[in-house]
């Protein structure tokens, strides 16, 4: 079973990753074009701040919803692999094309 404190630390992690991966979306949009077709499609549609605005807000929500689940096990089960994929799926490769 996992600890409150350590759901907290993941929540906190996850959000975290959030906000890295807007800004570095940004910063590679500007620099190497967008390759994800749903954020092409709402970079055209509103811009690109609204778009990643509203997408990282509802990654934040979805994070948040899964933090009430209200199983603390399945809770961070859950948020364990969200972090994981956020650091493996965006950290990693945007560290490594953006400032490495």
């Amino acid at each position: 079973m996992q600890s409150s404190a350590a759901i907290v630390v993941l929540i906190t992690l996850n959000l975290a990753l959030q906000i890295f991966d807007g800004f570095a979306t940004y910063l590679g949009w500007q620099r190497f074009g967008e390759a994800n077709p749903l954020l092409q499609a709402g970079f055209a549609a509103w811009g690109t701040i609204p778009t990643l605005v509203v997408a990282k807000a509802a990654a934040a929500a979805l994070i948040l919803g899964l933090a009430r689940a209200g199983r603390p096990a399945l809770v961070g089960v859950g948020l364990s692999f969200t972090l994981v994929a956020y650091v493996s799926l965006s950290l990693i490769p945007w560290m490594s094309r953006l400032w490495l």
